[in-house]
């Protein structure tokens, strides 16, 4: 797909995509559904015949020739010539797939519908039946795309992964094209809820470059297939790590073991000794309610630290690493002097860094003193700590003055680290905590934060388009670490260490990225800059950090909508990472979500997840639908444990607290329950026909445990209700299968009925095929045909607790 960008690699050049359909008739346009019964590929009573019936290589050719080519003459008309989507490589000397024209040519879409002569080009007779003819075209590929990906899990064969990555590509390009021409009117349905079609290749090729396995399929997932094709071609280097045990549902690379963890030297045949700030010093200021920062100098070429308190007026910088890059120590507040030595230079050279003037810089400069403006109704911690001695006490030395004279190279330099700040020892257990629940003020507080990434900081930005860069950061461990991507939202501004510089994601390139993801529809590079905007949008799509109303003196209240929409990121980005100590994600969580971390690290870990969410006026039902460990509470069972793998998407709305639990929103989304037969089976795959639904067409569902489920049928008496989200109308769901991509639900039983109100204890969430790997199309007639119910339209779910 050359009209994307490819990162600049030299292991993997750009890719090329064989053009199979040489020997194949150019499609007739008689009509894009019935196609395969025209060539005699499949028969009425079999839609997917085409590819059940032949070869592999056969089932290629078929899907370039109709999908691929096919579609692009729907949408193109007379536009359209194949000899233009082909080009012989010079690298091979065979025919390939050649994109270079597609964005010009969907360019001239947009363009003709401007000027009103779309439909007459394309030989339609006005722009609503472009609208229904685009519609029809566009889901039979969705559909059967869906069915050919199913087909690659069970085959695996490597040249129809290559022909089902452009189709994956074309479907997103002109679904955005849809959007371009019709976001004033109606959207086209189809094109709306097509989802994303993965391309199977992108992530077989992140498995051969030895990329690690969860960061491969959460790419895979979350990611369009732009970026998942370009992050496939992103040169990695050994200092990414080492993840052979890492699995599909957890990464544990970048985790390290208490018991056998060493800090690093930066030279492997060193051996300078630890050297480190007086720890009485620092456990002082942690017992008196203070902030410990270390001032460092250089004399004689040794390190020699000073132990200062933070105050209002204090400037110093803040340092974000992961520990499995050989800066940390579970033993003492120590580091080798020789990286001490190479951290003194770098916090010389950041503070010395002038960057170009960001555009959306998100705090003022200066650091605290407008820290007296802070509204008195702020919950949690940031009131508290506007009237503590942290503020009052005025700036002191605690250690002893050196003034002696200074070389050029020791000038003293203030700065906090974990490593350095953070008591370890076993004596230090409390403080240890304490010195935790303050690390959100401590990094908010800096006037820059120094990211360190082993593998970051092998890496040349020279000559790098702005793309790679963020797409190597998107992809190093640093963003994929719960710990760090705290340190990063709460930060003022940080910059990232690279080989040869230090690189500000905040930048006016990365502004300019995200303005053209919204405006520039006209460019004939869109897919281009689509693809550049989304590789910074991990960046802009962090939650917002409540610090940063309070330093900026907004003390506006937060509306229902906010507190939400701050839970659903900061829970859909911590799903994605990982910690080598699980139970610090909620003192992290708590940070967030403006909680105190003290108060909730202090309770059992069976109980912190419930006083969080406790905490919320709103949840997102997501919450409930997520797999993973819930906790052992029989009336709170439907309450994880820690966040769990599952987004929690904004079209799922919101469940409210009311009556000693919490109702379902069916305003602003459409949660659908279905009282299922007390025959049913109580676990595995099976299909659900509602006749209510007036479609006759079933519900292909799974009722699997999953992992962390109760484990015992805890309401072995009463019904069965399946409560599910969907998209859009639930009879052009259904009969589109549109309900079946990537969507969860829940299994309730039901306790009773009041008036429109459901009551409904939870049993465990379930999981639609596609998330199970396989296909929703795959062996329907093996699996049980249940009939079921659909609750009233107007039914209330309340979900008891």
């Amino acid at each position: 797909m050359n009209h994307l960008p490819w990162p600049k690699n030299e292991v993997f050049p750009p890719l090329e995509i064989p053009y199979l359909c040489s020997d194949e008739p150019e499609y007739d346009g008689l009509g894009f559904q019935d196609y395969p019964l025209r060539r005699g590929w499949s028969t009425p009573s079999n839609r997917h015949e085409w590819m059940h019936n032949c070869s592999p290589d056969t089932v290629a050719v078929r899907a370039q020739s109709w999908l691929f080519f096919g579609l692009l003459n729907v949408f193109l008309g007379r536009r359209f010539r194949r000899y233009e989507y082909i080009r012989l490589s010079r690298a091979t000397n065979v025919w390939v797939l050649n994109t270079t024209v597609l964005p010009g040519r969907l360019a001239e879409l947009v363009r003709s519908y401007g000027k009103g002569t779309l439909a007459d080009e394309l030989g339609l007779p006005d722009i609503q039946a472009v609208r229904e003819f685009w519609n029809l075209a566009f889901l039979e590929a969705k559909v059967e795309s869906e069915a050919l990906t199913g087909y690659l899990n069970r085959s695996m064969d490597m040249k129809l992964m290559l022909v089902g990555l452009p189709i994956s590509i074309l479907l997103l390009s002109l679904q955005r094209m849809a959007d371009r021409l019709f976001w004033r009117e109606d959207p086209v349905p189809a094109m709306c809820n097509a989802g994303l079609i993965p391309a199977r290749y992108s992530i077989w090729q992140m498995m051969e470059s030895e990329w690690c396995r969860h960061q491969a399929g959460h790419l895979y997932n979350v990611n369009s297939p732009f970026l998942n094709h370009y992050l496939s071609g992103l040169p990695r280097g050994s200092a990414s790590g080492n993840h052979e045990d890492c699995t599909w549902k957890v990464c544990v690379g970048n985790n390290v073991d208490e018991e056998t963890y060493e800090p690093q030297h930066v030279d492997e045949v060193c051996s300078c000794r630890h050297m480190g700030p007086d720890t009485r010093l620092v456990t002082d200021l942690i017992s008196a309610g203070r902030i410990p920062l270390i001032q460092i100098s250089i004399r004689l070429g040794r390190p020699v630290f000073d132990v200062i308190a933070a105050d209002r007026d204090t400037q110093y910088m803040s340092i974000s690493h992961v520990w499995i890059g050989g800066l940390g120590n579970f033993r003492d507040n120590t580091l080798p002097q020789c990286q001490l030595l190479k951290l003194y230079d770098l916090l010389v050279e950041l503070e010395r860094f002038q960057p170009p003037e960001p555009s959306l810089q998100m705090f003022p400069t200066g650091t605290l003193r407008n820290i007296s403006n802070i509204p008195d109704k702020l919950s949690s911690k940031f009131a508290q700590l506007k009237n503590s001695s942290f503020f009052q006490q005025s700036y002191r030395r605690i250690s002893r003055d050196s003034s002696d004279g200074y070389s050029a190279r020791s000038r003293p330099v203030t700065f906090w680290m974990d490593t350095l700040c953070i008591p370890v020892r076993p004596e230090h257990k409390t403080l240890r905590t304490k010195a935790i629940a303050t690390m959100a003020v401590t990094y908010a507080a800096a006037s820059k934060c120094l990211v360190l990434d082993s593998e970051l900081s092998h890496i040349s930005m020279n000559g790098l388009p702005t793309t790679q860069i963020n797409a190597h950061v998107l992809c190093s461990g640093w963003v994929r670490r719960s710990w760090t991507f705290q340190e990063a939202k709460l930060s003022r501004v940080w910059y990232v260490r690279f080989s040869d510089g230090f690189y500000n994601p905040n930048s006016i390139e990365n502004a300019g990225l995200e303005h053209r993801l919204y405006s520039d529809w006209n460019t004939d590079k869109s897919d281009a800059h689509q693809l550049g905007s989304e590789a910074i949008m991990w960046y802009h799509d962090m939650p917002p950090a409540r610090l940063v109303d309070v330093y900026q003196n907004q003390g506006h209240r937060e509306s229902l909508h906010d507190q939400t929409y701050r839970f659903q990121t900061v829970w859909n980005n911590l799903v994605a990472r990982s910690t080598s100590k699980r139970d610090d994600v909620h003192g992290i969580l708590a940070n967030l979500l403006d909680l105190s971390a003290s108060e909730v690290l202090a309770l059992p870990v069976e109980e912190r997840m419930k006083g969080i969410l406790g905490s919320q006026e709103t949840l997102s039902p997501g919450v409930v639908y997520s797999n993973g460990i819930k906790i052992r509470d029989l009336a709170n069972r439907w309450v994880p444990a820690f966040p769990a793998a599952g987004y929690l998407s904004p079209s799922y709305g919101q469940m409210k607290k009311a009556n000693g639990g919490y109702i379902l929103d069916t305003e602003k989304a459409n949660p659908v329950g279905f009282l299922v037969d007390k025959s049913a089976p109580r676990y595995g795959k099976l299909r659900i026909v509602c006749e209510s639904t007036g479609t006759g067409q079933p519900i292909w569902i799974s009722f699997d445990q999953e992992e962390g489920g109760p484990g015992v049928d805890f309401m072995a008496h009463g019904d069965i209700v399946a409560v599910v989200y969907v998209v859009g109308d639930l009879k052009w769901s259904i009969e589109h299968r549109i309900i079946g991509r990537g969507t969860r639900g829940a299994r309730f039983a039901l306790r009773g009925r009041e008036g429109r109100m459901l009551h409904l204890a939870y049993e465990y969430s379930f999981a639609y095929g596609h998330e199970t790997g396989e296909s929703f199309f795959d062996n329907e007639d093996e699996y049980p045909l249940v009939s079921a119910e659909r609750t009233p339209t107007d039914a209330i779910f309340h979900i008891d607790c």
